[in-house]
């Protein structure tokens, strides 16, 4: 089965990482980096967002309407998407509790959601 991990991080955290000293930084990326190749079996695909970013919203009046970021209302963002298979829900719960920014960003969260079928395919 596949499922999506939408990983998010809040303003309060991303402001916090911000300021952690260039060589955590780095020894974050590694630890990252070590989390992607000890997945690498079961990973899919994935992004992250760019930030701050500019998105555009469409409702069901199909009116365009162009937001541009950061917002200040907003407690979390989403950071990043990863595709990813397991045997089971809980399998992918498993693998998302060990997202290294769970430990690196205060407030950081993730989402498991089951997919359906794939698009186009």
């Amino acid at each position: 089965m596949e499922f999506l991990m939408l990983t998010y991080v809040s303003e309060a955290g991303a402001t916090a990482y911000e300021a952690t000293d260039a060589a955590q930084q780095d020894a974050d990326r590694v630890t990252h980096n070590e989390w992607f190749e000890r997945n690498r079996a079961v990973l899919r695909g994935g992004y992250e967002l760019a930030w701050p970013r500019r998105t555009g919203r469409i409702a069901d009046d199909q009116q365009l309407v162009i937001l541009d970021g950061p917002f200040a209302d907003t407690k979390e963002a989403l950071g990043g998407v990863i595709v990813l298979e397991a045997e089971s829900f809980e399998a992918a719960c498993e693998i998302a509790r060990t997202w290294p920014s769970l430990r690196i960003y205060p407030g950081a969260k993730v989402e498991v959601v089951p997919v359906s079928e794939a698009l186009g395919g």
